[in-house]
C-alpha cells in the first residue's frame, strides 16, 4: 500500500497538517494566555519570552518531535527516500505556515532539528556542537555590540553548514538537497518574521 502514489500524496498532506499543529498556540491556550503569536513569534523562543521556561520546554519538545516523527514513521512503514524528504519539507512548511492558525507560524528551527536528528543524527550532533560554540562565542564577543541574538547566529550557522557536512560525509544527494531547502525555508521565514515583529530580538 505504501508504494502507491495515493498513499504517498496522503502522507505528504498529513505531514503538512501535522506541521500545522503549532504547539506554542496550544500551550498558550492551556495556560489561558491571550495574544500569543500577535505580539511575539509563535515558536519556542516566543513562548519562552512571553511565558517562561515552563512554556518553552514543551513547545520545543513537541515542535521538535513532530519534525522527527514524519521521517521516522516514513522509514518505519517503508516509504522511499524521496517521499520521506518531501514529507519532511511538508511538516516544516506546515509549521512555518500553518493552515490552522491563518498561516502565522514559527521560524521552524525546532522542527528542522527534529528532521535532522531523525535522518542524520551523527551529523546533527556535530553541527549542534559547532553551532552552540559559535553562538556562545558570539554572545560574549560581538553580541555585546549588535542586536542580533546569539540564538539566531547559532541557528543560521547550523543551517548553512549542515549540507556541507553531509556532502563531506558522502550522504545521498537527496538528503543534501533536502537540507539546502530546509535552510532556504528557515532563512525566508526568518526574514518575514523580522519584518513582522520588528521589536522582537530573536527568532522563534
Amino acid at each position: 500500500m505504501v508504494e502507491t502514489i495515493y498513499f504517498k500524496v496522503f502522507y505528504v498532506i498529513a505531514s503538512y497538517l501535522l506541521g500545522s499543529v503549532v504547539f506554542g498556540y496550544i500551550v498558550a491556550r492551556i495556560l489561558k494566555k491571550e495574544g500569543f503569536g500577535r505580539v511575539d513569534r509563535p515558536g519556542t523562543a516566543g513562548a519562552g519570552r512571553q511565558y517562561g521556561f515552563k512554556a518553552a520546554l514543551p513547545v520545543f519538545i513537541f515542535d521538535c518531535g513532530k519534525g522527527a516523527a514524519v521521517p521516522l514513521i516514513g522509514i518505519a512503514i517503508g516509504l522511499d527516500l524521496v517521499t520521506i524528504i518531501i514529507a519532511s519539507l511538508a511538516v516544516l512548511i506546515g509549521h512555518n505556515w500553518p493552515v490552522f492558525y491563518k498561516f502565522r507560524g514559527g521560524g521552524g528551527i525546532a522542527t528542522a532539528m527534529g528532521i535532522s536528528v531523525a535522518l542524520v543524527p551523527i551529523q546533527f550532533f556535530i553541527i549542534l556542537a559547532i553551532a552552540l560554540s559559535v553562538g556562545f562565542t558570539y554572545k560574549y564577543t560581538l553580541g555585546k555590540k549588535h542586536r542580533i541574538n546569539s540564538n539566531v547566529v547559532a541557528s543560521a550557522i547550523g543551517c548553512i553548514i549542515l549540507p556541507i557536512v553531509l556532502y563531506l560525509f558522502k550522504k545521498p544527494i537527496e538528503l543534501i538537497i533536502l537540507f539546502i531547502c530546509v535552510c532556504l525555508i528557515i532563512v525566508a521565514k526568518g526574514i518575514i518574521l523580522h519584518f513582522t515583529y520588528r521589536n522582537v530580538p530573536t527568532a522563534g
